[in-house]
């Protein structure tokens, strides 16, 4: 069977992607899969790194740009459709999934036009626009969160399925190692993972270097994982050090399942990846929401462990250093709360979204 899976942009996007086409990849060896981005995305690169065939399309912004940006917007999405036409004959794929992003729109749409079986993958809480058109001409809509479905107007109920958001095997594997296997390993103190995404967070940065001062009463029962990003990692280095506080500061985590797994909180940004990420952990979490995502639904991502009593959740514009600092001591000093908040957020995991997806995929296939 052959597969292409569409999309781009963000990690958000591709990541979910890939998950998936490791999961479709496994099912036989005879399977084969392509991806498809836009030129000049962030996922040229990323593909070359991870060595995924992928092919390359035009494609282009229509929303929160300029009259003039529209119609170039339009006309190079016009262009895609006829280059994923040229792309979907070559390769004659028994299933199309678009995962988010300006290349799943062209490749859907030409996968529609030449009656092949398609479907959207939306990660997020409040879905994209792109999705949200998409998910007319689609045989199934995958889901993360449930509620997005109340956002795809005038679409059949029966399309969707809510999967959650795919997680690397990778990371699933390390974090069902045991914890007690990290504590026979010395950990003694409490352990806080700071993630901002990919490139880290600046925001989430200042917040802990401004807050560390009231941090003083505990510092030498904490150690601080934070993943800096570039920019800030040597004044974050400088700040814990001034402040006597133990950390490990690094620009990327490459073993995020590990940190995940020995983490006693997390705080972060909202991405679905993360939220699915933390409640597949079973972690207690604070979540400041990116305040300038589309459609703000990193807010709305951040309510799905919030409602269920996993999450603290501020907003970026009102909270303070001190103020996310007193709420570290506060989790520090109430351990039964995070025992509540680390099942409440095990109850909301969702760890077979990529078995879910492609088990329907090989469905409508009729490989399944």
């Amino acid at each position: 069977m052959k597969l292409i899976i569409a999309g781009g942009g963000t990690g958000g996007h591709i990541f979910p992607g890939l998950t998936i086409q490791e999961e479709f990849l496994s099912r036989s060896e005879y399977n084969e899969s392509l991806f498809v981005g836009a030129v000049d995305g962030m996922e040229e690169e990323l593909f070359k790194e991870v060595k995924v065939d992928a092919l390359y399309i035009r494609s282009g912004q229509v929303k929160g740009v300029s009259l003039l940006a529209k119609v170039g917007g339009l006309a190079a999405a016009a262009i895609g459709v006829f280059q994923s036409i040229g792309i979907i004959r070559r390769y004659a794929p028994d299933f199309v999934l678009g995962v988010g992003g300006y290349a799943s729109v062209p490749v859907v749409i030409a996968a529609w036009l030449l009656k092949v079986p398609r479907a959207v993958q939306e990660q997020n809480s409040f879905p994209g626009l792109s999705n949200r058109l998409l998910a007319r001409i689609s045989s199934r809509v995958f889901l993360s969160f449930a509620s997005a479905e109340k956002y795809f107007k005038g679409v059949d109920k029966k399309k969707f399925i809510v999967a959650g958001n795919p997680l690397r095997k990778k990371l699933l594997a390390e974090l069902a190692r045991s914890v007690a296997a990290a504590n026979a390993n010395g950990k003694k103190r409490f352990q806080i993972l700071v993630v901002g995404g990919s490139q880290g967070a600046r925001r989430l940065n200042k917040l802990m270097m401004e807050g560390l001062e009231c941090l003083a009463p505990v510092r030498d029962q904490l150690k601080l994982v934070h993943m800096s990003g570039a920019i800030d990692q040597y004044d974050l280095i400088i700040a814990y050090s001034r402040a006597g506080i133990k950390a490990k500061v690094s620009r990327f985590i490459d073993d995020m399942g590990k940190e995940l797994r020995e983490a006693d909180l997390v705080i972060s940004r909202a991405g679905a990846g993360a939220v699915f990420e933390l409640a597949a952990a079973g972690k207690p979490s604070i979540l400041v929401p990116y305040p300038f995502a589309a459609d703000d639904h990193q807010r709305v991502n951040a309510e799905y462990l919030s409602e269920k009593g996993a999450a603290l959740v501020f907003d970026e514009k009102y909270l303070t250093g001190r103020q996310l600092c007193e709420t570290i001591i506060e989790l520090f000093h109430n351990p039964a709360r995070l025992q509540q908040m680390a099942e409440a957020a095990k109850s909301a995991a969702r760890p077979e979204a990529a078995k879910i997806i492609v088990d329907e995929m090989m469905k409508i296939m009729g490989a399944g």
